[in-house]
């Protein structure tokens, strides 16, 4: 496996990191889900009628419409992350969230962080703090936490 390497530029306090607009359809919630179970099973897993793959069982169980799974945007978020910190986020970064609203099939999310102070980490090198949230079109925040990341 390669090695990820961050921007060539560090993000600075007050910067803002913005992710790209994900409209999370059914087809991607699929591939989520079968991916998960794959992973866990050890074999080619299809995941079944549920709330966040199909529309009448969801209905069912009193939602309007399927659910995306919670952790599809913290997903969102450590990709961003990533992004922006590279192997060091994948080997010293932390990531804690809170689900404050569902997010629905077919709406559209971004991933988020403004870049906050930095303070002294472990073993001499500094912590990035970061305010983090997923939003969606309109504003609305579905998901808020803090991150933080040794450099």
């Amino acid at each position: 496996m390669s090695e990820l390497t961050a921007n060539p530029t560090l993000p600075q306090s007050g910067d803002e990191l913005n992710g790209p607009d994900i409209k999370v359809t059914p087809h991607r919630l699929q591939i989520y889900g079968d991916g998960l179970l794959t992973s866990a099973a050890d074999k080619p897993v299809h995941v079944g009628a549920n709330i966040h793959t199909d529309v009448e069982y969801a209905k069912e169980q009193g939602l309007t419409a399927p659910i995306v799974d919670g952790m599809l945007s913290v997903n969102y978020l450590s990709s961003l992350l990533t992004r922006a910190y590279g192997q060091a986020y994948i080997e010293h970064g932390e990531l804690q969230c809170k689900f404050i609203k569902p997010v629905y099939v077919d709406q559209v999310v971004r991933p988020r962080a403004i870049v906050g102070e930095r303070e002294p980490g472990e073993d001499g090198r500094e912590r990035q703090l970061l305010e983090t949230w997923v939003e969606l079109e309109d504003g609305t925040k579905v998901v808020v936490g803090k991150a933080s990341v040794e450099l």
